[in-house]
């Protein structure tokens, strides 16, 4: 994530990309062979591979934090430059969407509907088409914007235990709406109430890193031992964890389990995996010659850079190629023959997302400006 408000973490930009990939599989995998609770725990990956949102929740939570500091945060300045981030390439997807809409349901839908869709709440005022079904985050996203400097404000105040608070508080209001309603799903994936959790985690890992950071600087400044970074040992094992887990959530209860009481806890549990995960990813130092980790890492950096584009656009290109070509046969069943199909798609998602982020997402991030003091 550039911004001209912090050192640029090239490593996040690696982690967007690995979360939007994890989406666009997730998806096409579903349209292929559904809610799979497979026994293998890669195809599990796959399988809950929403779980790319939480890791994009979990890294908004922790860099937006790590980009404040201790600074003040101009308020109007911050959400300015959050409208310049993803309102342009939204507003795309939701008057393509809007038309969309239009042709297939053979009515005309007025400036109410558009503005409905357009406001950082969600929207039923125009039925989601098969292609913008993941569009929902958005607006959740947003919202996190909306309350994020009050709650690092509080915080600073407060201490950490405010966040700490947070999340028990989300725990109890989830744990209410289930014993209401026998069903806390909904709140739990596809709304603040679930996904705050994650994004909160974020901003605590973040007081973690801030606290490395100081401790690195005082120990270069007296000339003694900067904390190590970490082998990749250690990053095997946080994946391993990550993977794990999210192979038994797959098995015990799964995308599509509505009734669980697991969803209560899910959010939390699930964002605390990925950010043991992304921590561990900052600090570990990869071997080999540091020209080759340098190639990769502006690879990598570049790919998640178009990852906001590929996450808007992804279901466009699965249901285009969806139209008119039948899954990979690689001759060893559906599900290796799904996960080759989601692999092909893959590159050419990003060659789109190439194109709509030079032409309208990078030209509107120049215009953002400066928010903290």
């Amino acid at each position: 994530m550039q911004t001209t408000q912090h050192a640029y973490l090239s490593r996040l930009d690696h982690l967007r990309f690995f979360a939007a990939a994890l989406v666009v599989l997730f998806h096409y995998f579903h349209t292929q062979v559904g809610d799979l609770r497979s026994g293998n725990p890669l195809v599990s990956l796959v399988d809950e591979g929403h779980t790319g949102i939480a890791l994009f929740m979990v890294i908004s939570g922790f860099i937006f934090t790590v980009i404040a500091g201790e600074r003040h945060i101009h308020y109007g300045g911050f959400i300015k430059n959050r409208v310049l981030r993803i309102y342009p390439l939204f507003v795309f997807a939701v008057f393509l969407q809007l038309f969309i809409s239009t042709y297939n349901d053979q009515r005309n839908y007025g400036f109410l509907q558009l503005l409905g869709w357009l406001m950082p709440f969600r929207s039923e005022t125009v039925p989601l088409s098969p292609y913008f079904v993941q569009l929902w985050t958005i607006w959740v996203e947003f919202q996190f914007y909306l309350i994020f400097p009050f709650l690092l404000a509080f915080s600073r105040r407060h201490g950490s235990r405010y966040l700490w608070a947070w999340l028990g508080l989300l725990v109890l209001v989830r744990a209410l709406v289930y014993a209401a309603s026998g069903s806390v799903r909904f709140i739990a994936y596809e709304t603040l109430f679930g996904r705050l959790d994650q994004f909160i985690i974020g901003m605590l890992l973040a007081r973690f890193w801030q606290v490395r950071q100081a401790l690195q600087a005082r120990a270069a400044r007296a000339g003694g031992a900067v904390a190590p970074h970490l082998s990749p040992l250690w990053l095997a094992l946080a994946g391993l964890a990550l993977l794990l887990g999210l192979h038994a959530f797959s098995r015990k209860v799964g995308f599509s389990e509505l009734a669980s009481p697991v969803w209560i806890i899910w959010p939390g549990l699930e964002a605390a995996l990925w950010a043991v995960f992304v921590g561990v990813y900052l600090c570990t130092r990869w071997p080999g010659p540091q020209a080759l980790r340098q190639r990769i890492d502006r690879a990598l950096a570049a790919l998640g850079a178009v990852s906001f584009s590929t996450y808007v656009l992804h279901n466009l290109v699965i249901a285009a190629y969806k139209a008119h070509l039948p899954p990979l046969a690689t001759g060893a069943g559906p599900v290796a023959d799904a996960l080759a199909t989601g692999a092909l798609l893959l590159p050419a998602v990003l060659a789109l997302s190439a194109i709509t982020y030079h032409l309208i997402e990078r030209p509107f991030l120049a215009l953002r400006g400066g928010y903290l003091s």
